[in-house]
């Protein structure tokens, strides 16, 4: 159980490490990064999976090991979050990245025109107030 665990704290510090070059690169550059960081990604993630199933497997610590694996599980649980937190800036970030680069708005569309003062409030049919033409 403390191997598959260990390993797991590996992987998840991988990730987090991951999750840093990613979030560099999106500050440096501006834009979404390419799939050099996407392919270490799906990597990284495939053998989480592969050892989130053993972690399955090897639940039940031995007896002498339970105050050993809480610390360890409190660390890879406090690395987990970390990552969370790092990938939601992240995604932020890439959206940021592409509303920029696309003009801030949506693909094909063209910007919307700005109304005069008056014709938003002659809709309503309310009268703007005196000075705001």
């Amino acid at each position: 159980m403390r191997e598959v665990l260990e390993r797991h704290q590996r992987i998840c510090d991988d990730l987090y490490q991951l999750s840093l070059d990613e979030n560099r690169f999106l500050l440096e550059n501006k834009r979404p990064f390419g799939s050099e960081l996407l392919q270490r990604r799906q990597a990284l993630l495939d053998q989480l999976t592969a050892n989130l199933e053993a972690l399955k497997e090897a639940l039940a610590p031995a007896p002498g090991e339970a105050r050993e694996m809480a610390e360890l599980k409190e660390k890879v649980r406090q690395r987990i979050l970390q990552i969370i937190h790092l990938d939601r800036e992240n995604e932020k970030l890439i959206l940021r990245c592409s509303l920029q680069s696309r003009g801030g708005s949506l693909p094909g569309a063209a910007p919307a025109p700005t109304p005069a003062a008056g014709s938003v409030a002659r809709l309503y049919g309310k009268a703007l107030p005196p000075g705001s033409r």
